[in-house]
């Protein structure tokens, strides 16, 4: 079926309009035949069959155009139809009766200057009242009639002269180009309009759209999914016989904004917004947004598991940390039992003893290993930088801010685990702040207005004693016993030196494989260097060590370290470095009590090297480095 019908009342306009189609080209346009109710149920067909615009004349028109919802064109009579037909009327004097519609009559007062009979015009109501009319005007002497088609059947029935008023090709042509033009803006509005309604759907968000009456205009599939209605029996309804919570009611009554309202409807936890629409004359309706926090939960859920993805993650558990050490099977023992619960742990231990490894093993071994891991290390953030990594920002917080602001580190570890290793150098002007992200479990930007919740499980790490700083009101009170719910202490590798050459053999093979070079061996004295070696910098120092013999593809370095240790203090001890006064030098420093102490043991042993390291719990090489300096 075409996009134009022309709906035709009588043949002389079929086969004009049929003519306009052939030399015009027009695909799009057909014309049928029918006039008054027959061709209004021609036209009804026609709708149902998807035909988008009709074109029709005189008093078919206007039945047509008051029944049907589609747009209808009308054919107007110009006066040139009018004063044409009157060419067939001979005598001058004759009284002539014009009939039709209003849209027929209209105007002719003008014309009628023009033409010499006398005109009575007659106008109609409905094609009903056409017989009564007519007779009444039989009556009163008048025999010949012009008029629509309607009306001229109707006067020859009645055995009077009926003049049907033709149009002419222009006036057809004229509607034809009128349909044309409101086919190409309805096909564009119907596109404009499905494309809106392919956004609207799109969006995660449920949209409806009321008037001013508070009568739902759109309806979006997001809303029909959210509670559970179909948009084709919602639009038109009160947005009262939709929303029933007392909340709801109260903010659409309001007629105002509200964004980010936290609302339960039936069994539905949504997050509401409604925006008023203003126009000129004042508020015109309204639309309102929603969606359901839980949605909302699953979202945010996907963003932090994008987030672990570009690095936010543990990459450590405990079955990976190398050992056969006791103490170390108790600590990771002990580990193991915290991971289970979601109280904050605090792990303290010498530098380089490993304490994220641990960090990492605790969260991988939660009920929260799906979330972020996020690991910062509070020494390295400089104190201006910190409240605003901790918490945030909003646009223009300050000078050099993002332009659409940045999430903290707890917005970004929300439903997963923050490690904050060297807690204790944290300022104690920021550590109030901490404490109550801690308790109230949300945080509000630098430079925001409102609180975002969040669920962290904080793990705390630090080399020195958060107890004695406690002590010395270098670090708050209350924050330290937040975080130290469940201590945790990792022994050095002075304390597990039976794990030393197992992490040795550990280091070689990974840094062979790194470096592409031959396994070293490890041999006796290999062996008995490394385990008479005080490592101070513990794990990380003995990786090092083993790094750096690797790429040199030997230990003689180590070998020859532990040699010259030996060398070094028995030469001290021929020449009498370490007679030294019994007496403790006044006006010391500590470094210098420390230099006499080891002194005054050393002669204590008589010099005995082994005897020395024993006392002071120190290996041979780390009391020469003290002897040397």
């Amino acid at each position: 079926m075409k996009d134009i019908v022309v709906l035709a009342p009588i043949q002389d306009v079929y086969d004009k309009t049929a003519e306009i189609i052939s030399e015009q080209g027009y695909s799009n346009v057909d014309v049928v035949l029918g006039t008054m109710s027959q061709g209004l149920e021609i036209a009804k067909q026609l709708e149902k069959e998807g035909v988008q615009i009709i074109v029709a004349r005189g008093g078919t028109y206007k039945l047509v155009k008051s029944q049907l919802k589609i747009p209808v064109v009308e054919i107007k009579v110009s006066a040139y139809d009018i004063v044409n037909s009157f060419d067939q009327i001979k005598d001058p004097n004759e009284v002539i009766g014009l009939v039709g519609y209003s849209n027929v009559v209209f105007g002719f007062n003008v014309l009628k200057k023009i033409i010499p009979n006398e005109v009575r015009m007659i106008l109609l109501n409905s094609e009903s009242e056409i017989p009564d009319i007519i007779e009444e005007y039989k009556g009163k002497g008048i025999r010949t009639f012009v008029g629509d088609s309607n009306a001229a059947k109707v006067v020859q029935g009645l055995h009077c002269r009926g003049i049907m008023i033709s149009s002419q090709k222009e006036s057809i042509q004229v509607a034809i180009q009128e349909a044309r033009r409101i086919l190409s803006a309805v096909k564009h509005e119907k596109h404009m309009t499905e494309h809106l309604r392919a956004v609207m759907n799109f969006v995660g968000d449920g949209i409806i759209s009321i008037d001013r009456n508070d009568r739902v205009t759109h309806f979006n599939q997001t809303a029909e999914n959210i509670l559970k209605l179909s948009a084709s029996e919602s639009i038109g309804c009160k947005i009262f016989d939709i929303f029933r919570s007392p909340r709801i009611h109260e903010i659409l009554h309001s007629k105002k904004k509200y964004v980010g309202e936290m609302i339960s409807e039936g069994t539905l936890k949504l997050s509401f917004n409604q925006i008023p629409l203003q126009e000129s004359e004042g508020v015109n309706g309204a639309v309102i947004t929603f969606q359901e926090i839980q949605e909302i939960q699953r979202m945010e859920f996907n963003i932090r598991k994008s987030i672990a993805k570009k690095g936010f993650v543990a990459k450590y558990d405990f079955d990976k940390i190398i050992h056969k050490s006791a103490e170390m099977k108790d600590c990771i023992d002990t580990a193991r039992e915290y991971a289970v619960y979601d109280a904050p742990v605090h792990i303290f231990g010498e530098s380089g003893t490993g304490k994220e490894l641990f960090a990492q093993s605790i969260h991988n071994g939660s009920k929260r290993k799906s979330g972020a891991f996020l690991a910062v290390n509070c020494a390295a953030l400089p104190p201006n930088l910190i409240e605003s990594e901790f918490f945030g920002y909003e646009e223009g917080a300050f000078t050099g801010a993002k332009k659409s602001g940045k999430p903290g580190i707890f917005e970004l570890a929300h439903n997963g685990t923050l490690f904050l290793d060297e807690i204790s150098e944290i300022p104690m002007e920021l550590q109030g702040r901490l404490l109550r992200v801690l308790q109230e479990k949300e945080v509000r930007r630098v430079g925001g207005n409102k609180v975002i919740p969040v669920d962290v499980r904080i793990i705390t790490a630090s080399n020195r004693h958060l107890h004695d700083m406690v002590e010395k009101e270098l670090f708050r009170k209350d924050l330290y016993y937040r975080i130290n719910v469940l201590a945790l202490r990792i022994p050095a590798l002075k304390e597990r030196t039976e794990d030393i050459v197992l992490l040795a053999e550990h280091f070689i093979e990974k840094f062979s494989s790194v470096y592409g070079k031959m396994r070293l061996p490890i041999t006796e004295p290999v062996r008995k260097a490394l385990a008479s070696r005080e490592f101070e910098g513990n794990i990380r120092e003995l990786e090092n060590l083993i790094e750096r013999s690797v790429i040199v593809s030997s230990f003689d370095q180590l070998l020859q370290e532990e040699e010259s240790t030996a060398m070094n203090i028995t030469k001290k001890k021929e020449s009498g470095v370490y007679d030294v006064p019994m007496v403790i030098p006044e006006n010391s420093t500590l470094k210098n009590l420390e230099d006499w102490y080891i002194q005054k043991v050393f002669q204590e042993n008589g010099q005995n090297v082994q005897k020395t390291c024993e006392v002071l719990g120190i290996s041979r090489s780390t009391l020469w480095r003290k002897v040397h300096k």
